[in-house]
């Protein structure tokens, strides 16, 4: 219960929540399409992702300005990397969230739109926001690295003397196992799932890949889990966002 009322006492986990239902009811229609005395079901599943998405829209219907107003404060970080990825992705992100904006009040009837043209530009601009946090987040792999690097004896290396495997050699730490790595740095494997998981979703939709209903259903449910465990544990968010 307590789980219960600290997702539905924010907008974000609402969101995630609601997302987590939406990419399920996705996954499940695709996986029961195949049985034709099941086509009621799938009908309404259908409905049903299509009520969740419509909501989820109108959740966020401020947030571009939020967004948009976060992108002031990351023009400041000292880091130069983080001040460069955090802006342009808030940046992307508002670009994201107006056209979902615009979306949404075609889906309501309240003007007509090219719907199929505005979510080619609504994807463009989720892949960019998906890509630019990608990079954080190989950033901030790189800076474990280094500072286990600096804590442990680097692997030994028999080409030393050629200077790129000699830079590799230097930067590769004593393997651990991914579940050690997710305990350890839980904001960091968090925010990395969840966003190697979304950014098929932009790409499929763009065409640029072709997966099935079903397997973005999949990588949606995941992605949004990881957004969940998130919202509901503070070591696991990646700061600053």
């Amino acid at each position: 219960m307590d789980v219960w009322i600290r997702l539905n006492s924010t907008t974000a986990g609402k969101d995630k929540l609601i997302r987590l239902m939406q990419y399920l009811s996705r996954f499940l229609c695709h996986n029961l399409e195949s049985k034709k005395n099941l086509r009621d079901h799938v009908a309404r599943l259908k409905i049903l992702e299509s009520s969740f998405s419509t909501f989820r829209k109108f959740l966020r219907l401020d947030k571009s300005i939020i967004i948009l107003h976060g992108a002031l404060r990351t023009l400041h970080l000292p880091d130069r990397i983080l001040r460069v990825t955090l802006t342009l992705s808030r940046i992307y992100q508002t670009f994201f969230l107006l056209v979902d904006h615009i979306i949404w009040i075609g889906r309501i009837g309240l003007y007509d739109i090219d719907k199929e043209k505005w979510s080619k530009y609504s994807n463009k601009f989720w892949l960019g926001y998906i890509i630019l946090n990608l990079f954080r987040d190989i950033y901030e792999i790189l800076r474990i690295i280094q500072r286990q690097v600096r804590c442990q004896n680097p692997v030994p290396c028999l080409y030393k003397n050629v200077p790129f495997i000699r830079t590799v050699c230097d930067y590769v730490p004593v393997t651990k196992p991914v579940f050690q790595f997710a305990e350890e740095h839980k904001d960091v494997f968090w925010d990395s799932l969840k966003n190697i998981c979304d950014i098929w979703i932009p790409l499929t939709s763009l065409g640029h890949t072709k997966l099935s209903p079903g397997m973005v259903g999949l990588l949606g449910s995941v992605s949004s889990f990881a957004g969940l465990v998130a919202v509901l544990d503070p070591l696991a968010k990646l700061a600053p966002t």
